[in-house]
């Protein structure tokens, strides 16, 4: 059996230095066996040490959690994921051809990113925050694509996916979650609200200052205050800690687990990834994993399955820089488990390509990046061109990676200052001609505009 304890002992203190992050959490399931570990702390003003009990955002592992309760409800015949959503909202204006599979899958073509933008007017004067009002704020505005011809990551599909284990239950989407997922997983340290973690460790959110400091981060999001609005719960706003995201990791890899969790149900645009019921189903050290990242305001987190080699392990850090940690984290854990692997195939962003490549594109309320050659031959880098933000508008930062390679055969890695690979940046759609058409950033479908 592996000693992650020693392993992660040894190094992650120094990870969270050199990344900025004050805190992390760590459970690993390995072989039958949990391992939970805590590092750092919980808040730089008011600091208690980081556990596995320390309660996070884990943002939109949320996801997953909803994708159990659908997969739960088709088993019952409670719905079809084939079947039109828009009959169970007459006159709401949802599009007739948009199913359920749709919705989770991020291939419904609804956008509407800009309800994060309007959250601070959507939400001012204690406004209804429920997944069914948020319908109203998106439902009739233009789709990015036919329903089931593209993927672009939406979070508003996803509230839409949540009206309807509502107005199928008859019940509020958090008392299905408690019956459905939290109670029988024996997930007892998961919420969905302030009010229930108030006498609770929990971690506060934080940032980096200029000099790459840990910094508190209050009320500098779209949501009112810490807690995220009701209709992010399914998509964003559930708070967990190490230890349960392990119950649950263990519960959704038995035989309780719905049949068709990890089945692909369709593809994300990209060589190798596909998706469940909201799973990110693609390889990691060459076996079939199923994941998910979150990301909030002060927090970024992972959950990783890989049931083939009874594995899993989640990463919960809090701060918005903590994505670097989390890769970290991960890395020592699959080299402990699997050995050296192979590393992943990098190459040169070709003449041609760069070619195809250089351009403009259109990333919604968030503005435009640009893509132009590098300073380095066989690379690429990215201009942000932030997009405005209007009176009493919360607009999320474009990053700008200044070292892009290619990740063959359509996936641009962005690379660290000594030449390490820190993740994807983009992944790119070519037409037959050879031209690029658009990019997917962060998952989400931008348009060349020039």
């Amino acid at each position: 059996m592996s000693d992650f304890t020693t392993l992660l002992d040894d190094h992650v203190p120094e990870i969270l230095s050199r990344h900025g992050v004050p805190g992390a959490a760590v459970g690993i399931l390995a072989g039958g066996e949990t391992t939970l570990l805590g590092y750092g702390g919980t808040n730089t003003a008011h600091n208690l040490p980081a556990d596995p009990d320390t309660i996070f955002q884990v943002g939109s592992i949320s996801k997953t959690l909803l994708g159990f309760i659908i997969g739960r409800l088709v088993d019952r015949g409670q719905v079809e994921l084939d079947g039109p959503v828009a009959p169970l909202f007459p006159g709401a204006g949802i599009d007739e051809r948009i199913t359920l599979r749709h919705l989770i899958t991020h291939t419904s073509g609804i956008d509407a990113q800009n309800m994060i933008a309007d959250a601070p007017n959507l939400l001012a004067d204690h406004a209804d925050d429920s997944v069914q009002a948020s319908l109203v704020h998106f439902v009739r505005r233009p789709l990015l694509f036919a329903p089931g011809t593209d993927y672009s990551y939406s979070g508003p599909g996803i509230m839409v996916a949540a009206a309807v284990v509502e107005r199928v239950t008859g019940r509020h989407y958090t008392d299905v979650l408690q019956d459905e997922v939290l109670n029988p997983a024996g997930m007892s340290g998961t919420f969905t609200s302030a009010d229930q973690v108030v006498t609770r460790r929990v971690a506060a959110p934080h940032g980096r200052d200029a000099q790459g400091r840990p910094t508190l981060l209050l009320d500098q999001g779209w949501q009112r205050h810490w807690q995220l609005p009701g209709w992010d719960v399914p998509g964003g706003g559930v708070l967990s800690t190490a230890r349960d995201l392990m119950r649950y990791a263990s519960y959704v890899t038995s035989p309780a687990a719905p049949s068709g969790l990890f089945r692909i149900q369709a593809h994300r645009g990209s060589a190798g990834r596909d998706i469940g019921l909201a799973w990110m189903l693609e390889e990691r050290a060459g076996s079939p994993a199923m994941s998910h990242d979150g990301l909030t305001i002060g927090y970024a987190s992972r959950l990783v399955l890989i049931p083939s080699h009874e594995l899993a392990y989640t990463v919960l850090t809090n701060s918005l820089d903590g994505w670097g940690v989390a890769e970290d984290i991960e890395q020592l854990i699959l080299t402990e488990a699997f050995g050296e692997t192979p590393a992943r195939a990098l190459s040169p962003v070709g003449h041609e390509l760069a070619d195809a490549l250089e351009g403009t594109y259109d990333c919604g309320f968030y503005g435009t990046i640009t893509l132009v050659r590098g300073r380095f031959d066989g690379e690429m880098r990215v201009i942000a061109n932030q997009a405005p933000a209007g009176p009493n508008q919360y607009v999320i930062a474009l990053d700008s990676p200044d070292r892009l390679v290619l990740s063959p055969p359509d996936t641009l890695v962005a690379l660290g200052p000594d030449g390490s690979p820190l993740g994807d940046a983009a992944s790119f759609v070519r037409e037959p001609d050879g031209t690029v058409s658009a990019l997917r950033y962060h998952d989400r479908i931008a348009r060349r505009v020039s």
